[in-house]
């Protein structure tokens, strides 16, 4: 059997979909399996297990020059339609992923697959369905990482069992970045592309501290020019032993998250990472929706919510550290 996987974005959303490989494989093994995500992520899927081909996709960098993206557009397009597959999953539902599972070529027999219906908090595009030859119906209410999982046992016909595992297979430890690999360092994911995630940098700062007198080596993690400037405003106040993260490629930064001391951090991506890769992790949801993008199944894994009168206080998080620490 082959499988083609479609989630290309976003960090997030990528290991909330990789429990999937687990279970595939073990439903039907020798199974091969593809995924097309998109080019920036490609690192974090080289740190999966099971993945037999990765095909990068380039969207948004593409969008910005289609004349000079040409060739590598076309070579995407061969690369993607080099292969037959007997089964095609859609796992994010919006038009360019349903484009991406409409381009891909069927084996005799082989069918699309995707999502019916919008389910809470999660984005979704109708004129999705009208690529896929089997569309499924979720409940409403479902947990992110439970959607991927329900979607893959059904059009594959098998039952999802267990708990949810990220299959994480990330290189052996740069020797450059072995200075971050350190049981006392805790990564502080400060950053969010959402707005209304953000907590006040003065938030972070007292955190900071309050760690350093515990005898821990903050470091601030960053992906956008804006957070490496609110990175090392944070940084400068916190002083001490603490310390902005360089921008490393995915897998070389699951290497280095899989050696520290654990994260705490938003709902963002480099949260999820940190959680999945069994480190000691408190979550910190401004948004109503921990209920849908948590954690939920990992022992070390503590979650604060912000209530509808008030945001997380440092000592909220600080008790939710010390559980799981």
């Amino acid at each position: 059997m082959r499988v083609l996987i479609v989630r290309l974005s976003s960090l997030g959303d990528v290991v909330h979909a990789a429990p999937v490989l687990g279970d595939l494989h073990r439903a039907h093994p020798g199974a091969q399996v593809d995924w097309v995500v998109e080019e920036a992520f490609v690192p974090l899927a080289r740190s999966l297990a099971g993945i037999e081909r990765i095909v990068p996709f380039a969207l948004r960098r593409w969008k910005k020059s289609l004349g000079a993206a040409w060739p590598e557009w076309t070579e995407f397009w061969r690369s993607l339609r080099s292969v037959r597959y007997d089964a095609v999953l859609d796992l994010q539902g919006l038009v360019k992923s349903a484009l991406v599972t409409r381009a891909a070529v069927l084996a005799p027999g082989g069918r699309r697959y995707g999502l019916a219906n919008r389910t809470d908090g999660a984005a979704y595009e109708p004129l999705a369905r009208l690529a896929y030859d089997v569309a499924l119906a979720m409940p409403p209410r479902i947990h992110v990482v439970d959607r991927s999982r329900e979607l893959a046992a059904r059009a594959l016909g098998y039952a999802v069992e267990g708990e949810p595992v990220v299959p994480w297979r990330p290189p052996p430890l740069d020797p450059q970045d072995a200075r971050w690999a350190d049981p006392r360092d805790v990564l502080l994911v400060h950053g969010s592309a959402k707005l209304v995630k953000l907590l006040p940098t003065a938030f972070w700062s007292e955190l900071g501290r309050r760690l350093v007198a515990r005898g821990a080596q903050p470091l601030l993690a960053w992906g956008t020019a804006d957070e490496r400037l609110r990175a090392e405003a944070i940084q400068r106040e916190i002083g001490g032993s603490s310390a902005v993260l360089p921008r490393l490629p995915l897998d070389r930064l699951a290497a280095v998250m899989l050696r520290m001391g654990g994260s705490i951090g938003l709902d963002t991506g480099l949260s999820h990472m940190a959680a999945t890769l069994g480190r000691p992790t408190v979550q910190i949801f401004i948004e109503d929706k921990a209920w849908r993008a948590a954690a939920y199944w990992e022992l070390r894994t503590a979650v604060v919510q912000a209530s509808e009168v008030a945001l997380p206080t440092v000592e909220q998080v600080l008790q939710a550290w010390e559980r799981v620490a």
